[in-house]
């Protein structure tokens, strides 16, 4: 006897079905129960490791992209970069050359040297720097025939022009208002012993001196105005009414046999020919009143510092009732040396009025640094600070009428956030009661 059983077994997922269903055969009325086995689990999967593969090519490319671009930077400025040569003791046609050739630029500065003269004794930058394609590499090529400047002061204008020619110097003359007598040299720049190439120009200062003013009262304008300039005077015409002939010089100012300093101003007045209703024409005018005792003079003649040192040409301008503003300038003479001032020697100026020296930095220039802002300090201060960034100090008064200013620093030279060279000498001004 043939029975179905109950249920109809499944296949299992991973297997073909060999038959469509199961007969099982048993007693009859008995119904036969069938174990249904799981199938086995799938095997697990292993990690992926194309992802990992991806992430290592990119980082292999972007090294390589990186250094292509360093690379291509280091090359590049390998290109633009040059080397100095080295060309001291060449002759300076030769060393621009060079120069010239590696793709820099030369510049050429001419100084007194104790190479032979033509030949390069420095160049800036060093030799083996690596400098940028067309920079400027300045050579310092000796000048010809350097010779000490001999020191004349003291003698005659004519003398001393004739030492100084015969050295192969040129001559320049400055004259200026002294007490020392007529044609003396002062002072002269550069100053004694240093020394300069042959056929530089030596500045002498000479005296004035003190003239007697001639008595040209009844002449003619033309023989007045003549005889005034062969003293060493200044004329000065003017017009005014007058019953004289005219163009006669009918007064002066100042009288005739008056010393006066050398280029001193002297007034002539001149006839016009012509009375004003009969009024006879004004006296010159009278010469100022002098001071009372113990008040100072308004005006003040500028004395002559140049070839001085900085610190001493401050002094005496102070002692003088004159202000100093101090300026660096590039200078073949010693380093701290009054090359020059403005306004010049031997003019009259305001008391108080403020002159610039013109300091030298020297032939060899060395550090230069802001000068710090002290003004309105205490003295002690200021000078403390002063020292501490690389400067010596020089203290001087000044009179104030601001009481507050009374003991503290008004005025300081050179100037707070000018530069000047480390080891210079920096002058403050402390207030006192005028």
């Amino acid at each position: 006897m043939r029975f179905r059983p109950p249920f109809r077994r499944r296949p299992a997922p991973s297997r073909r079905v060999a038959e469509a269903e199961t007969v099982v055969q048993g007693p009859p009325g008995e119904v036969v129960e069938e174990e249904v086995l799981e199938p086995p689990p799938p095997p697990p999967r292993g990690p992926l490791v194309w992802p990992w593969l991806l992430v290592l090519l990119l980082l292999v490319i972007g090294g390589l992209v990186a250094l292509w671009l360093l690379t291509r930077d280091d090359d590049k400025k390998s290109s633009n970069a040059v080397v100095v040569p080295n060309v001291i003791g060449q002759p300076q046609s030769e060393a621009v050359a060079r120069v010239n050739g590696t793709g820099l630029v030369a510049r050429l500065v001419t100084k007194p040297s104790d190479v032979p003269a033509g030949k390069v004794f420095a160049e800036e930058p060093g030799a083996g720097t690596r400098v940028a394609r067309k920079s400027i590499v300045k050579l310092s090529v000796s000048a010809a025939n350097v010779i000490a400047v001999p020191n004349v002061v003291g003698q005659l204008a004519t003398a001393a022009t004739a030492e100084l020619r015969a050295q192969g110097l040129a001559v320049g003359t400055s004259s200026v208002a002294s007490s020392k007598p007529r044609g003396t040299v002062l002072s002269q720049s550069p100053a004694p012993g240093a020394k300069v190439a042959k056929g530089s120009t030596v500045v002498i200062r000479v005296s004035r001196g003190m003239v007697s003013v001639p008595d040209v009262v009844g002449q003619t304008r033309g023989t007045a105005v003549s005889a005034i300039r062969a003293a060493g005077l200044v004329p000065q015409a003017f017009t005014v009414p007058s019953a004289q002939p005219k163009g006669t010089v009918v007064s002066q100012s100042p009288k005739a046999d008056q010393r006066v300093p050398g280029g001193s101003k002297v007034r002539l007045n001149i006839s016009s020919g012509q009375t004003s209703g009969g009024v006879p024409p004004p006296p010159p005018p009278p010469p100022p009143p002098p001071p009372p005792p113990g008040t100072k003079p308004a005006t003040v003649t500028v004395p002559d510092v140049t070839g001085r040192a900085q610190e001493a040409a401050q002094r005496q301008f102070n002692s003088a009732g004159l202000k100093a503003g101090v300026v660096y300038v590039p200078s073949d003479q010693p380093e701290g040396t009054v090359v020059s001032q403005s306004p010049e020697a031997g003019t009259t100026q305001k008391r108080g009025t403020r002159i610039q020296l013109n300091v030298s930095l020297g032939p060899s220039p060395g550090e230069q640094r802001a000068v710090p802002d002290v003004l309105g300090e205490d003295p002690a201060a200021a000078k403390a600070k002063l020292e501490s960034a690389g400067f010596k100090v020089q203290t001087l008064p000044q009179g104030v009428t601001d009481a507050n200013q009374i003991g503290t620093v008004v005025d300081e030279q050179p100037a707070g956030a000018r530069r000047a060279p480390v080891g210079s000498t920096v002058t403050i001004y402390v207030g006192r009661r005028a």
